[in-house]
């Protein structure tokens, strides 16, 4: 067992919430956890790294765009378990919300991300392949009228 598998404590990440006409962003996962699967882009927050500077990161790494943060929209986490209770994920996600109007490059996966497209919040919520943190914010989106505040804080 390595650490990455079974870890003594919780992880830091971002995600980056980019919405755009009721369309998501969401890149598909190369690896686990969460293999296969449409996600927001995103990932851990490396060790003296702003949380804002992370997501920046993360959503140019996987997306291959560049956008500003235009706030913190709330805090999730997402725990896995393994067949005997084992803990084998578990990331502590800051959503950090970016302002579509200042995106920048082309949409092309890389890093992270087998893939990258907009999904309408329709499409996403109908399908079976998407990640739990993702259809919640997802679903919050679609009954918020497309934006989100910190009272809708996940988990």
């Amino acid at each position: 067992m390595s650490s990455r598998e079974y870890p003594a404590h919780a992880v830091a990440a971002v995600a980056a919430v980019v919405l755009k006409d009721r369309q998501l962003l969401v890149i598909r996962r190369a690896h686990p956890p969460g293999e296969g699967l449409w996600a927001i882009p995103g990932g851990v927050i490396e060790a003296g790294e702003r949380v804002l500077d992370a997501a920046k990161r993360e959503l140019a790494e996987e997306t291959g765009l560049t956008g500003e943060p235009d706030g913190i929209l709330g805090l999730t986490q997402v725990i896995r378990r393994d067949e005997s209770g084992a803990v084998r994920w578990h990331y502590l996600i800051v959503l950090v919300s970016f302002n579509p109007e200042t995106l920048r490059g082309v949409l092309k996966p890389s890093g992270d991300a087998a893939d990258a497209m907009w999904l309408p919040l329709e499409e996403l919520l109908s399908r079976n392949d998407v990640a739990v943190t993702t259809r919640a914010v997802a679903e919050l989106l679609a009954r918020s009228g497309s934006r989100l505040s910190l009272s809708h804080v996940i988990g």
